[in-house]
């Protein structure tokens, strides 16, 4: 009996360490994105933009209209619902932009997305998840292009981010595990070629 659990311990141990080791030999195949600007013959980063498929799990960096790099991504919970409240956990859907940029001390930088949009908003005065205030806060600041209010019940602090210290582990898995608060993650060397290339009002689209 004994033998029998040790064997089975023993399996899943080597199931894990396969599908890691795995996981290392998928990332080794990946290109840094300096190397893809040359090949594409991009010196100067302009009008830069990102396109993301939920249904997919795909980031797509756009240069202007040239497609220059596509990340592999995580998300919040299922993805095909949209983000509607702060307690969902799910990722937004719609049209954004970068209203922020920041380093934090556990998921290092970070891209702010202008989650609640003002469709975010109409649908939250709609149903009355926000208030008539709270409403023309949100539309007057993406009328400005700053970062709207991320306290209502709609939620917000939605970013593109890295994994954090769990890096190793999360960048090398051959599986998808939706971890994130409804933010978007890629490894941390990813983040570090978008934060660089990104500047605030970078376009966002998500669907």
């Amino acid at each position: 009996m004994f033998k029998n659990i040790l064997y089975y311990i023993g399996g899943i141990l080597i199931f894990v360490l396969g599908m890691f080791i795995y996981g290392i030999i998928l990332n080794w195949r990946e290109v840094d994105l300096s190397e893809l600007l040359i090949k594409n013959k991009i010196s100067q980063i302009q009008n830069p933009k990102i396109v993301v498929n939920k249904s997919d799990y795909k980031l797509h960096l756009y240069i202007d209209t040239i497609l220059v790099k596509t990340y592999d991504i995580v998300l919040g919970g299922n993805p095909r619902y949209k983000k509607r409240n702060r307690e969902d956990r799910y990722t937004p859907s719609g049209n954004y932009y970068i209203c922020d940029k920041k380093t934090t001390s556990g998921l290092g930088k970070t891209l702010l997305i202008n989650f609640p949009n003002i469709e975010d908003a109409k649908y939250g005065l709609n149903n009355n998840i926000i208030l008539h205030n709270e409403f023309e806060m949100i539309v007057k600041a993406n009328h400005q292009h700053s970062v709207p209010p991320m306290n209502t019940k709609l939620g917000g602090n939605i970013k593109i981010h890295g994994n954090g210290k769990l890096d190793l582990i999360f960048r090398n898995l051959p599986f998808i595990l939706n971890w994130t608060n409804g933010s978007i993650a890629v490894n941390n060397s990813e983040i570090e070629e978008l934060y660089d290339v990104c500047p605030i009002g970078t376009q966002v689209i998500i669907y």
